[in-house]
C-alpha cells in the first residue's frame, strides 16, 4: 500500500466518524418540550379546568403526548395578584425573569405555554375550544418537536 493510499484511507475512515459523531449528536440532544399552565386559585375556569367534572386536565394527563412533555403549573392566589418568584416551580423560573424582563408577558388564565428548548412556539387560553382545538394543537405539536422532529428554527418562535 503507497503513501496516498493510506493517506485516503485515513481520510474517509475521519470523515465517517465525524458523520457517526454529528448523528450521535443529533440523536442525543432531544427537544426539551415544556407546557406551562398559568393559573390562580380563585380562577372559576381554572377550577373547572382542573376539574373531575369537566375531565379537560384528565384528558392531557391520560394522553400519549404527556409522556413526552415537561409539565409545570404556576399558580398564584388571586387572579388581582401579580405572579411572584415563589409562584414558580424553581426550574423555570427563567419564565419569571423573561417576564420581569419584559421579554414576555404572562398568560391569561386558565393559560398554557408550550415551549421547545425555553422558546415559547405557541400559547392557548381558556376552556371553551380545550376538547376541539387546544389539546389537538398541543398534540400537534408534541409530534412536531419530538426527538423524530426537526431542531426548532427562528420562525417557529413568532406563532
Amino acid at each position: 500500500m503507497n503513501r496516498f493510499t493510506a493517506v485516503l484511507i485515513i481520510f474517509f475512515a475521519g470523515i465517517g466518524f465525524q458523520a457517526a459523531s454529528l448523528a450521535e449528536t443529533q440523536l442525543a440532544s432531544k427537544p426539551e418540550i415544556l407546557l406551562v399552565y398559568w393559573s390562580s386559585k380563585d380562577c372559576k375556569w381554572c377550577t373547572y379546568w382542573e376539574s373531575s367534572m369537566s375531565g379537560m386536565e384528565e384528558s392531557l394527563k391520560k394522553s400519549a403526548e404527556f409522556k413526552k412533555l415537561t409539565y409545570r403549573v404556576i399558580k398564584n392566589q388571586r387572579l388581582a395578584d401579580p405572579y411572584t418568584t415563589d409562584d414558580f416551580p424553581p426550574d423555570i423560573r427563567w419564565i419569571k425573569e423573561r417576564v420581569d424582563s419584559g421579554e414576555e408577558k404572562t398568560l391569561g388564565r386558565p393559560g398554557w405555554g408550550f415551549y421547545v428548548n425555553k422558546v415559547r412556539v405557541a400559547k392557548f387560553y381558556g376552556t371553551k375550544n380545550w376538547d376541539s382545538k387546544i389539546l389537538p394543537e398541543i398534540k400537534l405539536l408534541v409530534a412536531k418537536y419530538s426527538a423524530d422532529a426537526q431542531p426548532i428554527v427562528p420562525g417557529d418562535a413568532a406563532r
